[in-house]
């Protein structure tokens, strides 16, 4: 994991996206989305990372699935949620992401780690205020609800 979030080694996000990609095939067709959003970095943070992995991740999943993939914007530039708790993490994403396309049905929002969710459902508020009715959250990992 460590490999693909900081590194963007594209073959550790092959190995992880796979393992991903064998739990989704086993939900029902009627469970899977209409579309997919990756959680986007900001361009002045992907710049420095040189990869934005839940946007990889992303356009993996679509080609494998056959789900379209929808970009969503990160319209403000915000700290690092690195040791921040859930309130702070909460209140750092407001209003952070802005998805242009219109939406409707279920829509699955990818990350490549949930710690607290706040990433992914501020994500999934833009969705719904574009007219989502439904929206999931999917990763590849989940920080253990101890470490927050």
């Amino acid at each position: 994991m460590h490999r693909f979030k900081f590194s963007g080694d594209p073959r550790a996000g092959v190995v992880l996206a796979s393992l991903m990609l064998e739990t989704l095939k086993t939900l029902p067709p009627e469970a899977m989305p209409d579309v997919l959003i990756g959680l986007p970095r900001h361009p002045r943070r992907a710049r420095e990372f040189g990869f934005d992995q839940a946007l990889w991740l992303t356009h993996y999943l679509s080609r494998r699935l056959g789900i379209p993939q929808v970009t969503a914007h990160r319209v403000r530039h915000t700290p690092t949620q690195r040791g921040l708790d859930r309130q702070a993490r909460q209140h750092n994403l407001r209003d952070a992401f802005r998805v242009d396309a219109p939406l409707k049905g279920r829509v699955a929002v990818v990350d490549d780690i949930m710690t607290t969710g706040a990433s992914l459902s501020a994500l999934a508020e833009a969705c719904l205020a574009t007219g989502a009715d439904e929206v999931q959250a999917w990763a590849i990992a989940r920080t253990p609800p101890t470490s927050f």
